[in-house]
């Protein structure tokens, strides 16, 4: 890799993989990806070009962003929303990457855009969600200042606040998985700074009121534990038993599912055959007459031959045309039978 660094050819695999970054099947996209996370995890800090693909990253992250807020179309647009949420995955998985310089304006520029920018309450940013709180786990690798002063930390509270606002059970798990993730490895000890007082979490389940910290950090409590448990608790047999069975019930679901499915189908399928409209009357009989016809002339042409010893070149010109019209008349015969 140190070799090729420098070269052209390290130059045309980079642009491969931009190029390739959005590849519609699900295979070469995997390959893609793999590539670029084996290549920032492994690059060396006394590797030039290899530790600046990395910076490269970054930089790239933040011309996304920028180019989201002002895209020069709708398309334009969702191909910087698949870029976003991918980059955002891909800088997730390179813990070196949270320790330098360039992560601080990442950050400012995902405030922006998630939180305090026009783009805020856009459809798309929505379903970048995800990504972004797989990306704000890893900033516990990151020093950062517990000062009301840095612009940096007030940027972190502040997207971890809109994302603990979320209500969509789904978003509330990433959130809640990824701030116990930044929690278990960040220095910062005000915890409190990351969590808003309306946080999904913090409301009672029955009522839906009296939002309180409290209920939120036994939430917390609560699932980190059971994240724990999952990780080093030996299933009994009972669960597995359990386990068995929901699986042989949603295994009958899907197949009943699928049956239904394929019913359906067939239904349509006759249906369609039913609508097909059927030749007039006319055109059937002419084609029954070509038919006809045809058998006199191919007996004919038997007796012909039977009868003339020698063909002069207009008769072998006048039987080839003969035989053509025959392979049409039987195509024609063959496509009337089908409607």
């Amino acid at each position: 890799m140190i070799v090729v660094s420098s070269s052209n050819g390290w130059m045309e695999l980079g642009l491969f993989w931009l190029e390739n970054l959005l590849h519609p099947h699900f295979l070469c996209w995997e390959i893609i990806m793999e590539l670029w996370c084996f290549l920032l995890r492994h690059a060396e800090t006394d590797m030039v070009s290899i530790s600046d693909v990395g910076m490269k990253s970054l930089n790239f992250l933040v011309t996304i962003i920028r180019n989201f807020r002002n895209p020069a179309d709708q398309l334009m647009k969702e191909h910087y929303h698949k870029l976003l949420s991918e980059t955002l995955g891909i800088v997730s998985n390179i813990k070196h990457l949270y320790k330098s310089d360039e992560m601080e304006e990442v950050i400012l520029e995902l405030q922006n855009l998630f939180i305090s920018g026009p783009a805020a309450s856009d459809p798309l940013l929505y379903q970048c969600k995800p990504y972004l709180a797989l990306f704000m786990g890893g900033l516990g690798e990151m020093e950062m200042s517990e000062s009301d002063d840095c612009a940096k930390s007030s940027a972190v509270w502040e997207l971890y606040h809109m994302l603990f606002r979320e209500q969509h059970w789904a978003l509330v798990h990433l959130a809640i998985a990824a701030f116990g993730y930044f929690a278990a490895r960040t220095s910062c000890n005000q915890l409190w700074r990351f969590v808003p007082q309306n946080a999904a979490l913090s409301y009672d389940l029955l009522s839906g009121n009296e939002a309180t910290e409290e209920r939120f950090m036994s939430e917390l409590k609560a699932f980190l534990e059971k994240e724990r448990a999952l990780l080093t608790i030996t299933p009994s047999f009972e669960q597995l038993e359990l386990l068995v069975k929901e699986g042989l019930v949603l295994k009958e679901m899907v197949q009943k599912i699928s049956n239904k499915a394929m019913e359906r189908e067939e239904i349509d399928a006759d249906i369609q055959s039913n609508k097909r409209r059927k030749l007039p009357d006319a055109i059937s009989k002419g084609v029954e007459l070509l038919q006809s016809g045809m058998e006199v002339i191919s007996d004919g042409i038997s007796q012909w031959q039977q009868n003339q010893f020698e063909f002069s070149e207009h008769d072998d010109k006048f039987l080839t045309h003969i035989y053509q019209l025959k392979d049409v008349i039987a195509r024609i015969i063959g496509l009337a039978g089908n409607c």
